[in-house]
């Protein structure tokens, strides 16, 4: 993992995007139709994701999707698509800017086919980014009980992140030179390793993101 995320910092990811890329490194696409929501203009993660060059992905975003898909309001629009007629959805750093949160989960899990699958990420100890908005931070327990209610049937969250120090990382990485940032990032990546090895349940603390997958 040092490794993984110290080339994607030197190429001015954050910390929390990075974890976010390796982690989705371990799924593949469906083949078929995929329905990235909101996922905006050339994101870095269809570089990590298997399967990619073998599906159909269709963007759904109010600034980048193109035609209708660009029109789309995720807070009351119903998604283009027919009931059960999409392979999988991606959901990936959208639903902490969406506020009827409960309605979106509901749409994305409506056009899934039967067994097929979501993927995806909310950030949490993170600064504001309005995108156009900014509305909430999501603990696990807030998203198994939003995705239980919404109908899936398996609900799998993931904590990705490591210890106090990783969260000011993540924090100065937004605003310092790329150069900078990737010299300290083995710094602070030995910090942490010292305090969890001393406490290593510190890590469910400070969490950067939540990865989730879920199966209708």
């Amino acid at each position: 993992m040092f490794w993984n995320a110290w080339k994607q910092i030197a190429h001015g990811k954050t910390l929390m995007r990075s974890l976010m890329n390796i982690a989705l490194a371990d799924y593949t696409l469906s083949k078929g139709v995929v329905v990235d929501l909101g996922g905006g203009k050339n994101p870095s993660y269809f570089g990590f994701l298997k399967g990619v060059s073998e599906t159909t992905v269709e963007n759904i975003d109010a600034q980048y999707g193109a035609g209708a898909a660009g029109e789309i309001d995720f807070e009351k629009d119903l998604l283009p698509y027919a009931d059960e007629s999409v392979d999988q959805v991606l959901m990936l750093n959208v639903l902490e800017h969406v506020y009827h949160h409960a309605f979106f989960a509901g749409e994305a899990r409506r056009i899934l086919k039967d067994g097929g699958m979501v993927i995806g990420f909310v950030p949490f100890l993170i600064n504001y980014h309005a995108d156009p908005h900014d509305y909430f931070r999501y603990t696990h327990e807030a998203l198994e009980k939003i995705f239980t209610e919404a109908g899936f049937k398996d609900v799998r969250i993931t904590a990705l992140g490591r210890g106090p120090f990783a969260v000011n990382f993540n924090t100065l990485a937004s605003f310092l030179p790329r150069v900078v940032t990737a010299l300290l990032w083995p710094a602070y990546y030995l910090l942490d390793r010292a305090l969890l090895a001393a406490k290593p349940d510190m890590h469910k603390r400070f969490p950067l993101g939540y990865l989730f997958v879920l199966t209708k």
